[in-house]
Parts: structure tokens; C-alpha cells; sequence
């Protein structure tokens, strides 16, 4: 049987290709489990490194995730997917440095929410 949480992150990380593919990337997915880069995305001469997240922890109203942001700081971009409410959040690494958690709230991350041409 799975882990609830290796199930979720399966999921998260494949939805999150199918939605790249989607908008016309090209994704490739490491074969290192304990890497920090989940997905290899190519699109027009341009290769950008993702670490997915997924959290269904609701914290008042919105899920968060915790976890030490800076083992990632080989990726371009964190993309977070709230399980609860359907929702993506995109985030260059920069904008997660340095921090412990994330809540996911649409209203303080507006720019973030579903924002595929963030990635660029």
C-alpha cells in the first residue's frame, strides 16, 4: 500500500506535468528519488527546474505547507498544489527563500494562483 503523502506527491507531480504539457512544454522527470528537482521543462530554448509541493493541512481556512524551502534552492521555481481547493500556486524559488512554510491563500498570493505564465 502507498503513503498517503507519496500518493499525494505522485499526483501532484504528474498533474503538474500534464499541465505544462498542456501549455506546451516539454517535461522530463528525473530518475532521483531524493532529488531536489521533480520536473525538467523545455519549451523554446529554455530548460526550467521544478520542485512540486502538494498540502492538504488546512491551517484556519487555507492549506499550508511546511517544510525547509532552501533544500531547494537548485529549482527555478516551487509549484505548490492545494489539494483541498484545486488550486496551483506557482513560485520562483526566490520568492519562497529563506522560509519554513506557506500558507496557500489566494488573497495574499493572488499573482501566484494558477499563474502558468509565470513560468517563462
Amino acid at each position: 500500500m502507498i503513503n498517503e503523502c507519496h500518493k499525494h506527491g505522485a499526483l501532484s507531480e504528474l498533474m503538474c506535468a500534464a499541465e505544462l504539457i498542456n501549455r506546451d512544454w516539454h517535461v522530463a522527470f528525473p530518475f532521483v528519488n531524493q532529488s531536489a528537482i521533480d520536473l525538467i521543462a523545455y519549451k523554446k530554448r529554455r530548460f526550467v527546474t521544478i520542485q512540486v509541493k502538494s498540502a492538504s493541512y488546512i491551517k484556519k481556512v487555507y492549506a499550508e505547507i511546511t517544510t525547509n524551502f532552501n533544500k531547494y534552492k537548485e529549482v527555478d521555481f516551487v509549484i505548490c498544489y492545494d489539494i483541498i481547493h484545486r488550486r496551483w500556486f506557482i513560485f520562483e524559488f526566490e520568492e519562497l527563500k529563506n522560509r519554513k512554510s506557506i500558507t496557500l491563500s489566494p488573497n495574499k498570493y493572488q499573482r501566484n494562483v494558477d499563474n502558468w505564465e509565470l513560468i517563462r
